[in-house]
């Protein structure tokens, strides 16, 4: 396990950064990396992701098509790069298998020595854990916010009254399906919906 904390001349990145809603997160991470050595263009970006899952994150797709054997796949944090064991255990895998290195800021790990694995899969954890919190404490948010009646959940795009006029007009041949959509602004499955659908039922 190495764990160097300046960037090796001889040493080659290929860098990962990732954010979910703050772009100035993916500024500071993009300046480590640069300070890391990882060249401008070798800098891959995911933005306006977040969860613990690796689907649509093209940026990570893209960066780990870009190493190649000796070189170093660098990331600023370890949550930046994956958030469940299991997904980062099989990324780490694919690397290894490449002959290419984790390096976590200024310190490079292999993931074939004993230390440097028990290191990463504790780091796994960890991020799961954290991850599984920030959950835990979403659903706790929406739930204390729907008995303090601010969380109503999805509300209907047309309030009653206009619903019962849809209804009425449409029952008495006044206008179309076409017509009330377009003068209510809203798609044909909406009206068709309200239209054929009970007033007692759930919207």
């Amino acid at each position: 396990m190495n764990a160097a904390n300046a960037p090796d001349p001889g040493t080659v990145r290929v860098g990962y950064a990732r954010c979910s809603t703050d772009e100035q997160d993916v500024v500071v991470q993009t300046e480590q990396l640069l300070l890391l050595g990882v060249p401008a263009d070798r800098i891959y970006i995911d933005r306006g992701f977040s969860g613990t899952s690796r689907r649509n994150r093209g940026g990570l797709d893209q960066a780990l098509a870009a190493v190649w054997p000796a070189s170093v796949f660098t990331v600023t944090k370890f949550d930046r790069f994956a958030r469940n064991m299991a997904e980062a255990n099989q990324i780490l895998t694919d690397l290894s298998d490449l002959e290419v290195l984790f390096g976590l800021g200024g310190s490079i790990y292999d993931w074939n020595d004993l230390f440097g694995r028990l290191f990463l899969q504790t780091l796994a954890m960890v991020a799961e854990f954290e991850a599984n919190l920030g959950r835990l404490r979403t659903r706790e948010g929406m739930a204390l916010a729907k008995r303090n009646g601010k969380l109503k959940g999805k509300q209907p795009k047309l309030p009653e009254p206009a619903r019962r006029s849809i209804r009425r007009r449409y029952a008495e041949g006044e206008v179309s399906l076409a017509d009330l959509a377009t003068e209510y602004s809203v798609g044909r499955s909406t009206i068709h919906r309200i239209i054929h659908r009970s007033p007692t039922e759930p919207r």
